[in-house]
């Protein structure tokens, strides 16, 4: 069912080009995007911002109700600031730390991925050693129609003990990018 308060699409789908098997700033689940370019029906994508290398249980449910009412496919986002094209003095430590942020993001996104495929959603995996907001950012530039990006709260440092009226609280935040 097309939404019809949304506005009109373009006509065109992002390609991908399909990037050596290498650490760069963003590595991109390249099987999983050239099935989901072939995909039809699908209006528009839906960003999921993971904190890291991880996704909440309620950031996982809440995307995949939105993109199955939607239509929308899943793109699910880790990002850590790991400046993996920087370090040159210690290529063999910064190879290690990248490959490993990427296969622990690879595994925490497992159970979200088989969720959303038994669901019949399209879904993308990205990761991207920026911080969040340049990691969304260059999300933007590489993919069109996204439309939403849900993302749990930052983790805060706790400030005061927990008493019955002040209890802590996961919140899920839920931006528009039209």
């Amino acid at each position: 069912m097309r939404n019809p308060f949304k506005r009109a699409k373009k006509n065109t789908r992002t390609e991908l080009s399909v990037p050596e098997k290498r650490l760069t700033s963003a590595t991109v689940d390249t099987d999983a995007a050239e099935s989901v370019r072939n995909v039809d029906g699908v209006e528009g994508r839906l960003v999921v911002m993971g904190h890291e290398s991880m996704f909440s249980d309620e950031v996982v449910d809440y995307a995949i109700d939105m993109a199955k009412r939607m239509s929308y496919e899943i793109l699910a986002l880790n990002s850590a600031p790991l400046s993996c094209d920087s370090f040159s003095l210690f290529s063999t430590s910064r190879s290690k730390l990248c490959q490993e942020f990427q296969s622990i993001s690879e595994n925490n996104t497992a159970a979200f991925r088989k969720t959303a495929e038994t669901e019949g959603i399209p879904f993308v995996h990205v990761v991207k050693f920026d911080e969040p907001e340049q990691a969304l950012a260059s999300l933007q530039k590489e993919f069109e129609n996204i439309e939403f990006v849900i993302a749990d709260s930052q983790p805060q440092a706790a400030v005061d003990r927990v008493t019955e009226t002040n209890r802590p609280r996961n919140e899920l935040l839920v931006y528009s990018m039209i």
